[in-house]
């Protein structure tokens, strides 16, 4: 009967009998279409007995595991305390003189060690996942493994950035980045990360070996490019550094527009020759040669430097926007700044996170080599924190970019300059065992809650800190071009 119905249908059109309307009526009967744009209940027609198509797998859209650098490559330890100690040894004696006479007795002399420590901070995510959707079927199977998958490379996320820079960028009240532990905030929960830790240990007298006291000078470890772009002299230089602290570096971890800034600067050397096929073009600069030994470049995207303030607050429990601050010259030749005037934005953290900016009313005119002093509002409780925000000279209001932490409790603290807005660190590391490690006191972990809803609840952590025990053995590139 149906294929009759079909069979004069047919007949029509090619007879020219069958009306628009009806073959309209026709093509809406046998078209399946696209599907829909909103709810399934908006199908029609065919599309009311199609099968919806959905891969299973899961696609993302940010980063994986092959993302991370530093976690990977440190080595793991275990701890057992909430304060772990470790003993270094500085000198294996004086410089007093090895001979002895006939029948003589050598002088008696001592290795110096110096105990230090670190505090074991908590890392942790928390997720939910309600009953009712652990008895659906979803596209990605177990979704309580699913949102576990995914709360531990949240939790790496955070840990890979803090082992970086952990209490990095926290500024003195002159606006000098030293890694002091007295530009630190008293109660702070935050783990201590590479870059303070090299910036502490670079002028840290129990830091640096005696035995060679005396013989040539204690150059830093902290290279500030001001702005340029890496060269291969600026490797060679600082490897050489390393090299006479004992250091043996072998890995350059670095943003990856400074890695390519790096690379293109031997495009000159590559030569194709013409007229052959299949050739590829660019040049592969994977490792650099120095004198202490090869280097392979990491690139690693969470190098990318904080850039601009967060129109809103990062979390619900995050404080409030700052209240009104100023910030007025500081003179001619107290800093480094240039002349010109700088806009300037002000949020303040706590321990959940970092607020909405305030900024200030009007730019500020700065002397040249000058300063910018500082006047925060009063902070509210549980505020452990200002982060500041400033324009290039003559930048526009709202370009402000990242230039340091300051403390809660500063006295009269500057902007000195010393980081310039846009621009990161990077690293030359040493990533020998002896030389550091992460000690953790538990490992990745999953902590179930106790069901009192028809949820399920349960965290990703981990509790442990990073330990530099030779910074010395390691180098820091500041305020890299790219």
């Amino acid at each position: 009967m149906f294929n009759e119905v079909v069979n004069q249908i047919q007949e029509g059109i090619e007879q020219g009998l069958v009306s628009a309307e009806e073959v309209q009526a026709l093509q809406k009967a046998i078209t399946a279409g696209y599907g829909y744009s909103g709810r399934p209940t908006d199908l029609t027609h065919g599309g009311v007995l199609q099968t919806e198509s959905l891969e299973a797998t899961l696609k993302s859209v940010t980063f994986d595991m092959k993302n991370l650098k530093f976690w990977p490559a440190v080595s793991v330890d275990k701890a057992y305390n909430l304060f772990e100690q470790y003993n270094r040894l500085t000198s294996y004696g004086s410089d007093a003189s090895p001979y002895i006479g006939e029948g003589g007795a050598p002088q008696e002399e001592d290795s110096t060690y110096i105990r230090d420590g670190q505090r074991i901070v908590f890392f942790g995510t928390r997720r939910k996942v309600s009953h009712q959707m652990t008895l659906v079927r979803t596209s990605v199977g177990d979704i309580v493994a699913q949102q576990a998958k995914e709360g531990t490379m949240h939790l790496l996320k955070h840990v890979e950035r803090e082992m970086y820079w952990g209490h990095g960028h926290f500024a003195s009240a002159a606006g000098l980045f030293t890694g002091s532990n007295s530009d630190l905030p008293a109660d702070s929960i935050s783990m201590n990360g590479l870059l303070q830790q090299l910036l502490r240990g670079d002028d840290d007298a129990q830091q640096k070996s005696g035995d060679f006291e005396g013989y040539g000078s204690f150059e830093s470890i902290a290279r500030d490019l001001e702005g340029n772009v890496l060269t291969q002299d600026d490797v060679e230089e600082l490897a050489v550094i390393l090299l006479e602290n004992f250091g043996s570096p072998d890995q350059l971890h670095l943003e990856p527009q400074v890695v390519s800034s790096f690379v293109r600067q031997f495009y000159p050397q590559f030569r194709s020759a013409p007229g052959l096929a299949n050739q590829t073009v660019g040049y592969d600069v994977s490792k650099v040669q120095t004198t202490s030994g090869a280097m392979d470049l990491k690139p690693n995207l969470f190098l990318r430097p904080r850039s601009r303030a967060r129109a809103k607050g990062v979390n619900l429990n995050a404080p409030a926007a700052p209240g009104a601050f100023s910030v007025a010259d500081g003179g001619a030749s107290t800093g480094k700044l240039e002349a010109g005037s700088y806009w300037y934005k002000v949020t303040q953290v706590n321990d959940f996170g970092e607020s909405s900016p305030t900024s200030i009313v009007a730019p500020v005119t700065i002397s040249a080599d000058g300063s910018a002093l500082l006047t925060f509002p009063a902070a509210p409780a549980g505020v452990k924190y200002f982060r500041v925000y400033r324009t290039k000279a003559g930048g526009a209001a709202g370009s402000e970019e990242f230039v340091g932490n300051f403390r809660v409790g500063l006295t009269a603290p500057r902007d000195a300059g010393e980081k310039k807005p846009g621009l990161g660190e990077g690293f030359m590391l040493d990533m020998g065992a002896e030389t550091m490690r992460f000690k953790q006191l538990a490992p990745l972990s999953k902590l179930n809650f106790a069901v009192v809803t028809t949820a399920l609840e349960f965290a990703i952590v981990l509790y442990g800190a990073l330990f530099i025990y030779c910074p010395r053995f390691n180098g820091v590139f500041k305020n890299m071009g790219k």
